[in-house]
C-alpha cells in the first residue's frame, strides 16, 4: 500500500493541507490556521483521530535516558511536546497528581531536570492530559488541561499563566481534544466531566454541552465518522455508553450502549479498507447481557458492532487503542492493552463479527497504558511502545508467522513503580529523531533516546 493510501486510511480523510478549509488535516487540524509549527505531540493519542500513530523515525536501539523531570505526584498523564512560546525551540509539557502542570525545554537536558521553564499548580490532582494549541487565534501558543478542581484551563505558552478557566462543576478526567468541530474556521476545545463540553476560547464561552449520566475519563475523537460532511464526536462515559455527537451542536447522532464502563478513549479509522470509518474502543468485564467484552470495532455510521473481543469475565480494558500497520503488511492493525496483562494486536478486517489476533505480549501485570505505533529505531519497521504495571516500559515488534510480539529492549526504573502513563514520541531537542517520553508513578518524567 503507497504511503498516502495509508495515512488516508489512518485520518479518514486527504492529508493534504487545504488552508481555510473547514478541516485541512484530521491528523494535524493546525494547519487550517497556517501555523509554521505544528507541534509534534499536540495532545492524548497524538491527533484528533487518537491513533497513537507517528510517521516520524527515531534511533532507539536500547533504553537510554537522556533526562528525567521530576514532577512530584504520580504521572499517570502523558506529555504533550511543541513550541509553545515561539522560541523555534521545542518543549515538553506534562501534568501529575499534585496538581502541577509544568514545561521543561526539550533540549538540551541529561540527567535530572530541575528547571522548568514554568510551572502552573490546580487546586487538585490532574489526571488530564495537556493539549498545545493557539486555540483563541492569537498566534500564541496555548496549553489546555483539566482538573479535579473543576476547572479547564487555558494557560499561555509562555508563561503558564491563566487566560482563562472555565468551570464545569465536576472533576475533569478527561483529556482536551483541539479541533475545527462546527466548520467555522477557529478551532474548539472538546473536553468530558459530567457533560461533554465544546468551548470556545476566542470569546472565552461555552458553545454547547451534553449532559451524561455521570463522569467519563475516557477523551473525544474527532472526525466525519458518517461521510456526510460534518465532523462529529465520540466519546466513551462511566454511564456504560460511547456517544457519537454532532460537533455543530452536540446534538445526539447515535450511541452504543456497552453495559459496563467505558474508561477508554475511542480511536478512529478506516481499519478495514473498505472506505468507511470506524471506531474502536475498549470496555470493561460484564455487559448487562452476561457477556464479557473488552475491545469493539463499531461502524462509524451507525454504532453497529463490526467485531469485537472477549478479554474474559471480571477483567477490562482502560488502556486506549492505538491504529497503523505495525508488521509492514499494507493492512492496519489494532494495538490495545488489557487489565489480563496482555497486549493485543487484532487484525483491522476482522473475520465477520469475529476478531483475529495477530500478535500478543503477556506482560507480568496489568497494561492499562495505551501504546504508540512509530518506527523509533530507524530500521524501517513499525516498533510498539507502551507501559505496565509491572514497572517496565517496553519496545515490541511484530514476529511474523509467530503470533507473538518480540521485546527489542525494556527499561525498569531505579526507583520502580508502574508505568500507568501513555506514552508520547516525539523529537524534543530537534535533532530530527523521535524519544519516547513517558511518565511513571514514582513522580518522574522519563525521555528515551537514541544517544
Amino acid at each position: 500500500m503507497k504511503r498516502r493510501d495509508f495515512l488516508k486510511r489512518l485520518t479518514g480523510l486527504s492529508i493534504l493541507a487545504v488552508i481555510g478549509s473547514r478541516v485541512s488535516s484530521v491528523l494535524t487540524p493546525y494547519d487550517a490556521y497556517a501555523q509554521s509549527s505544528t507541534p509534534e505531540w499536540p495532545m492524548f493519542r497524538q491527533n484528533v483521530n487518537h491513533t497513537g500513530f507517528t510517521s516520524k523515525t527515531g534511533k532507539i536501539t536500547g533504553p537510554n535516558i537522556k533526562w528525567r523531570f521530576g514532577v512530584g505526584g504520580d504521572v499517570e498523564p502523558s506529555a504533550a511536546v511543541g513550541d509553545i512560546n515561539g522560541d523555534g525551540q521545542t518543549e515538553v509539557v506534562i501534568s501529575c497528581f499534585n496538581g502541577n502542570i509544568s514545561a521543561v525545554r526539550g533540549g538540551p537536558n541529561s540527567g535530572l531536570v530541575t528547571n522548568p521553564l514554568w510551572t502552573f499548580k490546580a487546586n487538585a490532582l490532574v489526571w488530564s492530559s495537556p493539549a498545545i494549541a493557539d486555540v483563541d487565534g492569537d498566534g500564541q501558543m496555548e496549553v489546555v488541561v483539566g482538573s479535579d478542581d473543576q476547572n479547564v484551563y487555558v494557560l499561555n505558552g509562555a508563561t503558564g499563566a491563566v487566560k482563562w478557566a472555565f468551570p464545569t462543576a465536576a472533576k475533569v478526567r478527561s483529556s482536551p481534544t483541539i479541533a475545527d468541530i462546527d466548520g467555522d474556521g477557529r478551532l474548539e476545545i472538546v473536553i468530558g466531566s459530567a457533560k461533554i463540553y465544546a468551548l470556545d476560547a476566542r470569546n472565552q464561552k461555552q458553545k454547547w454541552a451534553f449532559p451524561l449520566q455521570t463522569t467519563t475519563f475516557s477523551s473525544a475523537a474527532v472526525a466525519d465518522i458518517d461521510g456526510d460532511g460534518q465532523m462529529e464526536v465520540v466519546v466513551g462515559s462511566y454511564d456504560n455508553t460511547l456517544y457519537a455527537l454532532r460537533g455543530s451542536s452536540g446534538t445526539q447522532k447515535w450511541i452504543f450502549f456497552s453495559g459496563i464502563q467505558i474508561e477508554s478513549s475511542p480511536a478512529i479509522a478506516d481499519i478495514d479498507g473498505d472506505g468507511q470509518l470506524e471506531i474502536v474502543v475498549g470496555v470493561g468485564s460484564i455487559n448487562a447481557d452476561g457477556r464479557a467484552k473488552g475491545v469493539y470495532t463499531l461502524r462509524g455510521s451507525s454504532g453497529q458492532v463490526k467485531w469485537s473481543y472477549n478479554i474474559g469475565a471480571d477483567q477490562r480494558v482502560i488502556s486506549s487503542p492505538a491504529i497503523g500497520d505495525v508488521d509492514g503488511d499494507g493492512e492496519l492493525e489494532v494495538v490495545i492493552g488489557t487489565n489480563v496483562s496482555r497486549l493485543f494486536v487484532f487484525a483491522g478486517k476482522g473475520n465477520g463479527s469475529q476478531a483475529v489476533i495477530k500478535y500478543t505480549h503477556d506482560a507480568g501485570n496489568f497494561i492499562e497504558s495505551s501504546p504508540a505505533i512509530g518506527d523509533i529505531d530507524g530500521d524501517g519497521k513499525m516498533e510498539i511502545v507502551v507501559g505496565s504495571h509491572d514497572f517496565h516500559l517496553y519496545s515490541l515488534e511484530p514476529v511474523v508467522g509467530q503470533q507473538k510480539l518480540r521485546v527489542e529492549w525494556s527499561y525498569e526504573p531505579p526507583a520502580a513503580n508502574i508505568f500507568f502513563s501513555s506514552p508520547t514520541l516525539a523529537d524534543v531537542d530537534g535533532d530530527g529523531n523521535l524519544e519516547i517520553l513517558i511518565g511513571n508513578n514514582n513522580g518522574d518524567l522519563y525521555v528515551v533516546s537514541g544517544t
